[in-house]
């Protein structure tokens, strides 16, 4: 029986099932977005991880850009919200660096004839299917980094972290993701790990200090009386788990689990060596610094999706400069 409702919870996290049960949510988006004219106007009501909802507005942008649309995109509600379901908490994090033209300028201000979707994911899309084998990681970084930025206020706190853990160029990143993610890729032995960051210790004897964000907590602990050779510091984490519950299911405030999230990213972001287990987040800090050097540590193929599986295929082919 154990074994029936592993198999049909792994179909309902497939992203074939989510598709086909989104197809009339779908068409009826599409028609919608079709008579905005010039205009792709989305809200999102998350219902999945805060980098799965910056991968929806990826795939978002991937399409305005190939149909020449304005993207309108704002997230309210869901996981990363508040009661109100007011809050663009999307808009609060980031800021738009494209203006549009005065005339749609003042259309997107009125608001009169323009239709805003609301979603709850990708799949209401249909845009992975569409674009998500064609993207590359330096395609993805420049777009996004183009339409986006995180807004002063969340940079002025990474810089606080980052000059009081001393995280620099020299500063190796670990991520490890437990909880439910070993569902999409697999237990990933502590000891793996372990022995990888060992592995890029020897090899890189610039790096003077570990900064590792993981979610599971008996981890941390592991990692942190492990006898490296170099100091390591934890990534800040006001909120964790609830036993194998992920940090976004466990009742936390909204608008702080998902500023907390950014935070981490953008902290390991800032280092010189990223050393990963497959995660959306930790995948994210290579969007958000293209030339960060990352080491994907997955039993499977990358966690599945972009950007992991754009970094997977780089590992293999030593693309990136490594060899497995």
């Amino acid at each position: 029986m154990s074994k029936l409702i592993g198999f049909a919870m792994k179909i309902r996290r497939s992203a074939a099932f989510k598709s086909a049960v989104s197809v009339p949510k779908r068409l009826v988006v599409a028609a919608h977005q079709r008579a905005n004219h010039r205009v792709f106007s989305i809200e999102i009501e998350a219902t999945s991880g805060f980098f799965a909802v910056l991968q929806t507005i990826l795939f978002i942008l991937v399409h305005c850009e190939k149909k020449i649309l304005h993207p309108d995109i704002s997230a309210k509600g869901g996981i990363y919200g508040e009661e109100t379901a007011t809050v663009d908490w999307f808009g609060r994090l980031f800021e738009p660096l494209k203006s549009p033209e005065p005339a749609l300028a003042q259309r997107l201000r009125d608001h009169t004839d323009i239709h805003t979707s609301r979603i709850k994911g990708v799949q209401e899309l249909g845009f992975r299917e569409r674009y998500e084998m064609s993207l590359t990681l330096s395609e993805a970084s420049a777009l996004f980094n183009n339409h986006y930025r995180p807004r002063a206020d969340v940079l002025a706190e990474v810089d606080l972290i980052c000059s009081r853990l001393g995280i620099s160029a020299t500063t190796l990143g670990v991520h490890y993701r437990g909880t439910d993610k070993i569902h999409e890729a697999g237990s990933m032995p502590w000891h793996v790990v372990r022995e990888a960051v060992e592995r890029r210790i020897s090899e890189r004897p610039a790096l003077t200090n570990i900064l590792l964000a993981s979610d599971e907590t008996a981890f941390v602990e592991s990692f942190r009386s492990h006898p490296f050779k170099i100091p390591v510091s934890i990534a800040p984490a006001t909120y964790m788990p609830q036993g194998h519950t992920p940090v976004h299911f466990s009742g936390h405030p909204g608008l702080e689990i998902g500023r907390e999230a950014l935070l981490t990213c953008l902290l390991l972001s800032r280092c010189g060596f990223l050393i990963k287990t497959a995660s959306y987040l930790s995948g994210w800090a290579k969007i958000f610094n293209p030339s960060l050097p990352t080491w994907l540590i997955s039993p499977q193929f990358g966690g599945g999706y972009f950007p992991d599986r754009a970094l997977w295929l780089d590992q293999v082919s030593g693309r990136n400069g490594f060899t497995i």
